[in-house]
Formats: structure tokens, sequence, C-alpha cells
């Protein structure tokens, strides 16, 4: 019965082998297109046409392709193809880019710190080097096996002198228009490798971080307050206590309302909005504002306050001062309204204080330890201490000193 019906039945019907064998036949059908010159072949259709010309962003030579090369590469390739079809000619010359970190701490890797940290400049160089010519190989050989039509036997290669020519011939001709000068700016930097880190390189992870609220002593008056008798504070808020060295301004926000709260013989100044809640946190109690000559609550925008003066929290006593300056980045939801500044650790803080001309202090070394020494600039107590062990001391330092 079945083999009566089994004539009628109309299945598909293929030419194709049931099993793909890509193991044995992907290899046969890449040697077929090098030995055809398939991509040669992709020039010459479109000879004379309008050209596509994707640029090949490098990838690090620092070892064997992984998923991100591949979406990276068959993406440029699936580009290249479609443009090809549309009737563009589209000459694909491959990049790689031979300097940097990653293929330095490959090496280092390979070798171990100790080893790697022994050797002189010129032989980790060399090193690089022969790391960069055997891993652009390794690359090569991975990207044809994905099938990626390209001048592989013509790549540019960052090693090769021609480019550092190039580099410092452009870098001149910027140069020569006045667009370079020297300045001082904070980057991201890795301690360890010595190098400056681009934003793309930086993974931030979860860190708990301590945040701490500084009273800073006033050098200057504000307006309103010339009859206060008593000391007057500012009351700034943390959560980088290693940073305060380096600090030389505070940031209000330039429309918040401030305040000062009078407090054991002294008054604090803070944004209004916060009285309440950082009182509380504090244990202050009941709530006076210092009054001014009208009887009424003194009260000053961010905005007016700004360029009063105060001690430096470190190096105060040596005569240093800090500027009151805004930006409209600071917040009312926590803190004080206040916040403490240092150009020289932090991109937003460094934009701020230069539209104030504030001067940029860097007091930590490329190892991420403070620089010995007793004045502003260095890390005064705390010099030759790196950063995150100083970080608990400062706090410390400071409770002491009330």
């Amino acid at each position: 019965m079945a083999n009566q019906y089994k004539k009628t039945t109309n299945l598909p019907q293929t030419g194709f082998p049931m099993r793909a064998s890509l193991a044995q036949n992907e290899p046969k059908r890449l040697k077929q297109w090098e030995d055809d010159d398939v991509y040669s072949q992709l020039l010459k259709k479109n000879e004379g046409h309008k050209k596509f010309v994707l640029h090949d962003g490098p990838p690090y030579a620092n070892g064997p392709i992984h998923l991100g090369h591949a979406q990276n590469k068959i993406s440029k390739d699936i580009i290249n193809r479609y443009k090809s079809m549309q009737g563009f000619q589209t000459p694909y010359v491959p990049g790689w880019d031979c300097h940097g970190q990653p293929i330095e701490h490959k090496v280092e890797t390979i070798l171990g710190t100790e080893k790697f940290n022994q050797l002189p400049t010129e032989k980790i160089r060399e090193l690089c080097r022969k790391m960069a010519v055997e891993q652009v190989d390794t690359q090569r050989q991975g990207f044809k096996r994905l099938g990626v039509l390209a001048e592989w036997d013509n790549p540019y290669l960052t090693y090769v002198n021609d480019y550092d020519a190039t580099d410092v011939e452009i870098f001149k001709a910027i140069f020569d228009r006045g667009a370079i000068y020297r300045g001082r700016k904070p980057v991201h930097w890795c301690s360890h490798c010595h190098t400056a880190l681009a934003e793309a390189e930086i993974e931030y992870g979860d860190e708990v971080s301590p945040a701490i609220f500084v009273r800073f002593e006033m050098t200057t008056v504000p307006a309103g307050l010339e009859a206060w008798a008593g000391k007057l504070w500012v009351d700034i808020w943390t959560t980088t206590p290693w940073t305060l060295p380096a600090d030389d301004a505070v940031i209000l926000h330039p429309e918040a309302t401030y305040v000062a709260i009078v407090h054991d013989g002294h008054a604090e100044i803070m944004a209004e909005a916060l009285v309440e809640k950082d009182c509380a946190k504090f244990g202050y109690g009941e709530v006076e504002l210092v009054r001014g000559a009208d009887g009424e609550p003194w009260r000053m925008t961010g905005t007016e306050l700004c360029h009063n003066k105060y001690k430096q929290p470190i190096f105060g006593d040596q005569g240093v001062e800090g500027e009151f300056i805004y930006a409209d980045y600071v917040t009312l939801e926590d803190g004080t309204g206040v916040v403490h500044t240092a150009p020289g650790h932090g991109v937003d803080d460094y934009l701020a204080g230069m539209k104030f001309n504030i001067p940029v202090v860097m007091p930590v070394d490329d190892d991420g330890r403070f620089y010995k020494g007793d004045g502003m600039g260095t890390g005064g107590p705390w010099s030759g201490m790196e950063v995150n062990e100083a970080n608990p001391k400062i706090i410390e330092w400071l409770r002491e000193r009330g």
C-alpha cells in the first residue's frame, strides 16, 4: 500500500547535499575564491565607475580575532559587496593599529610584570613590534577564513615608518596654524601602565565611596553678613576626600538660594533647600538662621556669592585660599548645594574652573601617589602615599580638626 502512494507524493528535491560538511567545504570555497582572485574581479567589473571607499577602522594587532572582530569585518564586507552590486568600484584596504597599550600589555602578560619592568625601553619596543607583526598575520588569516574580500596583501600598518612621518607632518601643519598649545587638562589615567586612557577603554564598576561633609572657614564676608561677629564657614560635600589636597574652588548652583545657619556660636552657609535635611543629619536640633540688617533671614544666590574666598582645607594655614564659583550641574538632592572642586581631578570641575580662571593643581604622580612636600601641589601630610590609601587618613585628619 505504501508503495502505491509513494509515487503520488510531491516531495521537494534538491541537488544540494543533505550535509553542509562546512569544515571540509569552506576551505575549498575560500581557496577557489583566492585562486580566481574574486576581489580583483569585483574591482575590474566596475572599473571606471564611481568609487565607494570604506575606510577600515583598524583593530589592535594583539591577539586572534574574536566575535567583535567578526561582527566588524563581516558587516563591512556586506556593505562593500552590496555597493559593488550597485555598480560602485569598491577598493577595500584593511589595516591594523600596531601601536598602543593593548600590544604592550600583551607582551607584559607573556613575560610577567617583574621581567617586563626590568627591560630597557628599546627592547620593549622590539618585542611589541614582533608581537604586532605576528598578530597581523594571525588576524589576516582569521579574516580570510571569514570570507572577507579585501586587499589582504597590501594592508596599511601603523608601524611602517611612513605613517610615523605622516603623523609628524600633520601635527606640524596643525601647529603652524596655531591650533596647538601647551596646557593642563585632567585625563583618565592608568597608574599601572602609566598611560592615558580613552573614554571607550573605561569600564565603570560599582564602588562604595565615602561621602563626607566638611566645613571650610571663610576668609571674606559675603554682603549682608558684615554684622556677624562669630566665625563663618561654608559646608561642602564630597565623595572623593583624596582630592581635597587639590581643592581650589567650591561650586554653587547659580540660581539656588543659600542661607547661613547658626550653630555653636558660628555660622555655616549651605543651600536653603537642604537645611532641614542636613541639620537633621548633623544633629543640630532646632535650626536658627542668621539675619541681616533688616531683621530678615540672610539669603543670597549662588551667582551673588561668586568670588568669595575661603581657607583651603589642607593648606589654608599657609595662606592658600579657594574661591566660590558656580555651575548648573550642582544639584540640590544631596549634600549641601556646595561642591568641593579640584579642576585637576575631573573634567566637569576643570571646565567649570576654566570659566573663572581657577588654576589646575595636580598633587598626584604617575603612580597614583601624592607628590612629596609641604605646600599646595603636594600631598602634604600624606606625601608619597597612594591616593586610595590616603582616603581614610584624610577623613580622620579632618575629623580631628573639627
